[in-house]
């Protein structure tokens, strides 16, 4: 469930203060720093490079820099306690892009999964938190960049801040692109090499825009995603699901799911997995010899004249007559 993924996730880095002596009884008692501070080590084949805070104020007032500017950029291993909380959001803009595992990111309260070869971007200033699946740990790249061009560009690749998680499925290109952007920001902090590393954002930003304006992608890509929600109904007939859960697995915000939704299925999603249940319904009826009440419980309706009703609404007649 993708919801429980933060708190797995907090109890994962709770259990990592723990261990360095730290101890509190939830994680906003403690400031970011000293989060990342009992981080420190937990996170395998880690590299960075950033640019210190008076030298970004420096070229953000220089001519080149000032448009687009890195301020860092890195790379992580799979860690279970990989989580960074932002509250009022970061002075960054912020790309984060999955190579294997999965994550997760929660904006507004909603928690959307982010699976492999898939990315966000935050605008800055939105208040955020993201972190690993513990059971299925993430490796990913991080991009932060500043610049007058900056909020320009995070428009083009996320119009819609409501729904900030992108398929990006041409994994040797994008890595390519943020491999180069490292080797600049490894060298000294010069005007010229912020200018290249400037250049290589540039690029990387330009690539993903490309795609995600591809209208065959961007139909493919809500497709699949919608098809991933649905499979994730077949496997979980016995729970209840909301919608919320259903758009986060889908990286969408609910309304844009919904309406896509509908747009495919001629259904809301909840109406659809319903009817995914009563036709499971109707399999145990025939099949096995369950009392209705049990096969109702299976599928997740405690209450067998709820159950009863939405049978009746969907097949025409009761279950009893049914069997």
């Amino acid at each position: 469930m993708i919801e429980k993924m933060p708190v797995a996730c907090e109890a994962e880095v709770l259990r990592l203060l723990r261990e360095n002596g730290l101890q509190c009884a939830k994680l906003s008692d403690l400031s970011l720093p000293d989060i990342r501070h009992a981080q420190r080590g937990a996170f395998p084949d880690m590299r960075m490079a950033h640019l210190a805070a008076h030298l970004r104020d420096e070229f953000l007032s220089r001519p080149l820099t000032e448009d687009l500017l890195c301020t860092r950029v890195g790379f992580q291993g799979p860690s279970p306690a990989h989580y960074i909380p932002r509250p009022a959001g970061s002075y960054d803009h912020i790309l984060i892009y999955c190579t294997e595992g999965r994550g997760w990111l929660d904006i507004d309260e909603q928690v959307r999964s982010v699976e492999k070869h898939e990315a966000f971007l935050i605008p800055a200033h939105i208040p955020h938190r993201y972190g690993a699946d513990p059971e299925r740990p993430w490796s990913n790249f991080w991009v932060h960049f500043q610049g007058r061009q900056a909020g320009a560009f995070a428009r083009q690749i996320v119009p819609d801040p409501g729904n900030p998680v992108i398929h990006l499925p041409r994994h040797p290109e994008m890595i390519a692109c943020i491999e180069q952007l490292y080797q600049f920001m490894s060298r000294v902090h010069t005007h010229q090499t912020l200018v290249a590393a400037g250049g290589a954002l540039s690029q990387l930003l330009g690539v993903i825009q490309l795609h995600m304006h591809s209208s065959e992608l961007r139909l493919r890509t809500a497709d699949e995603n919608l098809d991933k929600t649905v499979e994730f109904m077949h496997r979980n007939l016995s729970r209840k699901l909301g919608l919320k859960e259903l758009a986060g697995i889908a990286g969408m915000s609910m309304n844009h799911y919904g309406a896509l939704f509908r747009k495919r299925y001629s259904s809301t999603p909840i109406d659809y997995f319903n009817r995914l249940k009563i036709q499971r319904a109707c399999e145990l009826l025939v099949t096995t010899n369950l009392r209705v009440g049990e096969a109702g419980e299976q599928l997740g309706f405690p209450d067998p004249y709820y159950f009863s009703r939405l049978f009746k609404k969907i097949m025409g007649v009761a279950p009893r007559d049914y069997r």
